[in-house]
């Protein structure tokens, strides 16, 4: 983070919501890191969302930093998720991403590959007793102050068919 720049209070949104990448944000209850960026606005609404007291059955999450949580998709190429959070029954993937862009041939070779990673990640969670992992792709339109983390999971979890893991 830059000396010269002030940490912003993440539930107090930018003025101009297309300078939200250029802050530093702060102020987290739940989240792993006591500083974080967000990509867009959106990104910004939904931690406000899974760190609000309303979201009780969170009890964790972050933005993972570079080359920290990484899913490989086209040939080895990293994706690297918006948001991974802990639940007291799961642990989850989110993806936020413009609602123009829910059916881009990259967005969804990025998804299938994150539903095809949290397949094997429940495989070794049965195993060893672990909480399962689940992926949404969310738009997003629908990151909206009305939202709940279950429902936004309820509408737009993704499930890998089990044919696209072997």
């Amino acid at each position: 983070m830059p000396n010269n720049q002030a940490v912003r209070n993440f539930r107090q949104p930018v003025v101009r919501a297309g300078d939200t990448r250029k802050h530093v944000f702060g102020g987290f209850q739940r989240c792993c890191y006591p500083y974080q960026r967000f990509q867009s606005n959106e990104e910004r609404e939904f931690a406000v969302l899974i760190d609000s007291a309303n979201e009780t059955d969170v009890l964790r999450w972050m933005k993972p930093g570079s080359r920290q949580f990484r899913i490989e998709y086209a040939n080895g190429q990293p994706y690297e998720p918006d948001f991974v959070v802990e639940t007291r029954t799961q642990k989850l993937i989110v993806e936020i991403k413009a609602a123009n862009e829910m059916t881009d041939p990259v967005v969804q070779a990025k998804a299938r590959a994150a539903c095809k990673w949290v397949r094997y990640a429940n495989e070794h969670a049965a195993q060893t007793g672990g909480k399962l992992w689940a992926y949404a792709l969310v738009p997003h339109d629908a990151v909206l102050p009305s939202a709940s983390l279950a429902g936004l999971m309820a509408r737009y979890e993704l499930v890998a068919p089990a044919a696209a893991v072997t």
